[in-house]
């Protein structure tokens, strides 16, 4: 026999109406349509049955499985819990007959179960789960005559419409016999919880644009819990201290509950190469370890088991662990690390402390493929032994299990002068650190602001608020080297992405890889399952952004990581992947709309879209509404992997990643400001300027002064506090200027998305991961190239120019032409009419420049996004060209000096 398909679906042009059979009265129900199956929006599969009247011995496929039963069963066969729809074909000699849509079906009736539901008739988001125990309905349909065997087609059964797969058996002008599932149980969010959950100001005093003041309950919880919080960092420092008085235990638990590290020696087994995994049983328990890249078969390897303290089924606490000497006595060596992620292998990792390093100092290297902050013990000098461990083994959770762990090895930093992400092995976080240009780490913050050098980041601090639905928080700016983010991933109280596993992720080369993983974590860990229930939006086209800030807004966080369906109210369709995309699509190029008032294009790049730090006056009732609703449309595109309209500048990236921010990212907004600041470096008197600490600007017509700082006005600016006065600036240009709005949109965003998440991405890499990688024409770009410098006269055809597009054309994918073009005009953004109407920093038509300078004056490409110019060494061969434009676009992102 064939087989069939039959699922909920909305309303389509081509459905046809089913008969309703009258054998048994329907139950009394209002319920709705269910949309989907538990498969991620795949047919279920249906069981199919063949009534014939010559035959009572028909097969019959119930979910795949073959049994025989009478036809006579087919009508009178009732279910309560089936989730496909049974298919009977009739006999190919009955007659068709018309059948009117408002018939009545043959239903199996529950009297002892009342499901409440709710109709979706007006606009909003309701939650749609399964219902288990309600009455299935049968109904009678009649193939269309244009259908063939094992094609599809969709009837209105009552008031759902669903899509019924042709057996091959049957043709055109056959009757069939079909079994709905329950209606399921719908809820509306937007009726139900309250509406839309109510923004909380967690600043006082700063309450407005939708944000309401916190009650005192909910601010005397959130308190409490910032008290506990850092009486947990005093006792962890506490700890810290004594241990490094004592030179005894590294870890907080009592000296009685602790224990020696037991390592064992393990034989490296044969065919076994780097990078892959080998069994072995140590005190019973069995695990896998991966081969190291230094290590081949047969040679021996020093493994640490995972354990745990006898006391407590908890993980020992990792919290003041540090680097352990080897030097010393085995009763004067530190105790062992447990791993934050208890199912995940210890790797032992032996250092020689490098030259320069004092006990109690950090020094970088890399291990696993890592960079990790490696604290060195106290009484241990340069020269000798420190040992630390890392987690190598692979999630639990993970259905990839055969693929290896990072490549194991030990080398010390060769960045120089730059930031760098690395590991700290006292608490597992991620930090930032800056290499200075001896290639050495600098740990303490710089004392002065320095335009070269300094970097900041942003600090959301999460509070709960006065809807449950919807948290608030605290944002801040300080130096990037006292930041860090947590290298694992909880949900729903559980980790369900481990720190070996993030590291095996930032070890990846390609960006697509990093996506793809990406998309998986998000898809089989952090999706709700489809049979815990989905969400229904309904929105009305002529009222898009009205409907769609109602639904989303009044969702809770649980509700953000399910599986989204859209329906435009009115319109014949069906949320296939289609009407999402549409959705993200519309939703996003609408509240970019300049006119909104929101948001403003850059002033060096059009296609870069910046926060309008005046969009209270545009929108003063409810313009946090707006950024916070984005923030939760973002990262919901990105978990659902969607695409957003918009292109956002640089800087806002880095806040989303929590990226260091250094003076050069005020470029971007705004160039004239940017180089006027800068050209103050050059003034011998700065009191002749006449400067003090503020900051003048235009609000739809109106001056406003700003001070930079409190009392800034009566501050004069001087050649000593020229440094202060920077630093001042780039902190109100980059936050403090809209950092309301840009705190609801995080708050938004990682509302669905968890930042440990993030961290494998760079923030070019996460406006392509919004965006998409756009599809680039060549053509099109060498057609509106200008040239200027050693290439003005020659232009396309000098021998320089011609290497740098057989490159780009030839050895360049999508991704790294989007790279090129990020690091040349600032966004990866492609006008729509094409790089003939590029615009430069002044609103102008600025096409793409190639300037050719000598390799005397940089030997690497440099950009000059406000020009979307790039000047191009004149290279002596095309592999020179090649290596050393990879180069300068792969920097670009890390603020290294590649010079």
């Amino acid at each position: 026999m064939g087989s069939s398909s039959s699922t909920s679906r909305t309303n389509h042009s081509s459905s046809y109406p089913a008969a309703r059979n009258t054998n048994n009265r329907r139950a009394s129900s209002s319920a709705p349509p269910s949309y989907q199956n538990q498969n991620n929006g795949q047919h279920p599969q249906s069981s199919v049955r063949q009534r014939n009247n010559h035959n009572n011995n028909n097969r019959v496929t119930i979910m795949g499985h073959a049994a025989s039963t009478p036809p006579s069963t087919a009508t009178s066969n009732r279910r309560t819990s089936n989730n496909a729809a049974s298919v009977i074909p009739s006999s190919s000699s009955r007659t068709p007959t018309s059948l009117p849509p408002g018939a009545s079906s043959n239903s199996a009736t529950n009297s002892s179960t009342t499901t409440t539901t709710t109709t979706l008739s007006r606009p909003g988001a309701y939650s749609i789960t399964r219902n288990a125990t309600g009455p299935t309905q049968t109904y009678r349909v009649q193939i269309p005559a244009e259908v063939q065997p094992n094609q599809e087609f969709q009837v209105i059964a009552g008031t759902r419409t669903v899509r019924v797969r042709c057996p091959a058996t049957s043709r055109g002008g056959h009757f069939l016999q079909i079994t709905v599932p329950p209606d399921p149980v719908v809820s509306s969010r937007s009726n139900t919880s309250g509406g839309m959950a109510v923004l909380t100001c967690a600043v006082e005093g700063m309450e407005g644009g939708g944000a309401v003041r916190m009650r005192e309950s909910v601010a005397r919880e959130n308190a409490q819990l910032q008290e506990q919080q850092n009486q947990e960092q005093q006792s962890q420092g506490q700890g810290e201290l004594e241990e490094g008085q004592s030179g005894s235990s590294e870890t907080t638990s009592p000296p009685a509950e602790q224990q020696q590290p037991t390592t064992y020696m393990v034989t490296v087994p044969p065919m076994i190469s780097p990078g892959m995994q080998f069994a072995v049983e140590v005190e019973g328990q069995r695990m896998m370890v991966t081969c190291p890249a230094n290590v081949q078969a047969g040679m021996n390897l020093r493994i640490l088991p995972p354990q745990q303290s006898p006391s407590s089924s908890a993980p020992p606490d990792l919290s003041t662990a540090r680097g352990t000497s080897l030097d010393r006595p085995p009763e004067q060596q530190e105790r062992r690390m447990s791993s934050p992620n208890p199912t995940s292998l210890m790797q032992m990792f032996e250092v020689v402390v490098p030259p320069g390093v004092n006990p109690n100092q950090s020094f970088s290297l890399l291990a696993n493929g890592q960079r990790v902050l490696v604290t060195c013990p106290p009484n241990v000098h340069p020269g000798q032994k420190v040992r630390f461990q890392l987690p190598i083994g692979n999630n639990p959770n993970d259905k990839s299990k055969d693929a290896p762990g990072p490549a194991v090895q030990l080398e010390y930093e060769a960045i120089k002068d730059g930031w760098a992400r690395t590991i700290r092995v006292t608490d597992m976080k991620f930090q930032w650190v800056r290499m200075n240009e001896e290639g050495e780490i600098e740990l303490n913050s710089v004392k002065r602001f320095d335009v070269k050098h300094s970097a900041y980041t942003r600090r959301l601090t999460f509070l709960e608020g006065n809807d449950p639905r919807m948290r608030t928080g605290t944002l801040s700016f300080g130096a990037a080297n006292e930041s860090s983010v947590d290298s694992s991933v909880e949900h729903n109280g559980q980790e369900v992405v481990g720190y070996a596993e993030i590291a095996a992720a930032h070890a990846l080369k390609s960006y697509d890889e990093k996506a793809a993983w990406f998309q998986e974590i998000c898809r089989e860990r952090l999706r709700t399952k489809w049979t815990d229930g989905h969400m229904r939006l309904l929105v009305r086209r002529q009222h898009l952004l009205h409907d769609s800030i109602e639904s989303v807004m009044s969702l809770s966080r649980a509700d953000l990581t399910k599986v989204w369906r859209f329906e435009f109210m009115g319109e014949i369709g069906i949320d296939a992947g289609g009407l999402a995309r549409e959705w993200f699509q519309l939703v996003t190029e609408e509240i970019f709309n300049p006119d909104m008032g929101l948001w403003l294009p850059s002033a060096t790049n059009q296609m870069a879209m910046r926060i309008n730090p005046a969009s209270e006056i545009s929108c003063p009732e409810d313009h946090l509404i707006y950024f916070r609703f984005l923030g939760r449309v973002f990262g919901k595109a990105l978990f659902d992997g969607q695409l957003v309209a918009g292109h956002m500048v640089r800087h806002l990236y880095k806040h989303i990643l929590g990226w260091p921010v250094m003076f050069e990212d005020l470029e971007l907004p705004d160039e004239g400001y940017y180089n006027s600041l800068k050209s103050l470096l050059e003034v011998e008197n700065m009191e002749d300027m006449c400067l003090d600490f503020t900051f003048t600007e235009n609000a739809l017509g109106e001056n406003r002064v700003v001070e930079l700082m409190e009392g800034g006005e009566d501050v004069p600016v001087t050649n000593e506090n020229l440094p202060e006065f920077l630093e001042a600036n780039l902190k109100y240009h980059m936050m403090d200027r809209v950092k309301p709005q840009t705190t609801e949109l995080l708050l938004g965003f990682y509302d669905v998305i968890p930042e440990s998440l993030l961290t494998i991405f760079d923030f070019q890499e996460l406006e392509l991961l919004m965006c998409g990688v756009p599809v680039i024409d060549i053509d099109d770009w060498m057609a509106n190239t200008n040239y200027q410098g050693y290439f003005e006269q020659k232009g396309e055809k000098s021998k320089t120019c011609l290497w740098f597009w057989e490159v780009v054309r030839d050895e360049f994918d999508q991704e790294t032409r989007a790279r090129l073009l990020q690091f040349v005009t600032g966004t990866c953004g492609v006008p729509s009419r094409g790089f003939s109407v590029l615009q430069g920093n002044d609103g102008s038509i600025r096409p793409f420049c190639i300037t050719g300078i000598k390799k005397e004056h940089s030997l690497y490409p440099r950009s000059h996004t406000c020009f979307n110019r790039i000047d191009l060494p004149v290279y002596s061969s095309k592999e020179e060209l090649r290596e050393k434009l990879k180069t300068a676009i792969a920097t670009s992102a890390t603020g290294f000096d590649i010079e």
